[in-house]
């Protein structure tokens, strides 16, 4: 049985364009301006800014478009998933084991610890 694709408006695309431009935007300086050093800090810092972002549209529960276009657009923009395999890849085939081991976990575990702060943080009170 074929499944129901919905149909985007251009509204929500432009939302999540737009958002995806500033995050990915912020990323390229952030990656641009970091320092050069072996382990690969301005990934880890836009990506778990990017998680602690999310945290907060979570935990606020912000209106649905705002969540397009910070969440899926400009987070989206911002974190890189990719950026974060080739670097660690790179440490490993460069035998930097225990800083690959070490950005491995700071990104997988920080990125949890910095959505849930953020979230907890930012939680509406029950009414």
């Amino acid at each position: 049985m074929p499944r129901h694709i919905p149909r985007v408006s251009p509204a929500v695309t432009g939302l999540i364009a737009m958002g995806g431009a500033a995050g990915a935007s912020t990323r390229w300086a952030a990656l641009t301006l970091g320092p050069s050093t072996t382990f690969p800090w301005s990934v880890l810092l836009v990506n778990l800014a990017g998680c602690a972002i999310l945290g907060v549209l979570v935990g606020r529960g912000v209106h649905h478009n705002a969540r397009l276009l910070i969440g899926t657009g400009f987070c989206g923009g911002l974190t890189t998933f990719s950026t974060f395999t080739v670097e660690a890849a790179q440490l490993m085939r460069t035998d930097h084991l225990g800083i690959a081991a070490a950005y491995l976990a700071a990104s997988v575990v920080g990125g949890l610890v910095c959505f849930d702060r953020a979230r907890a943080l930012t939680a509406e009170a029950p009414t």
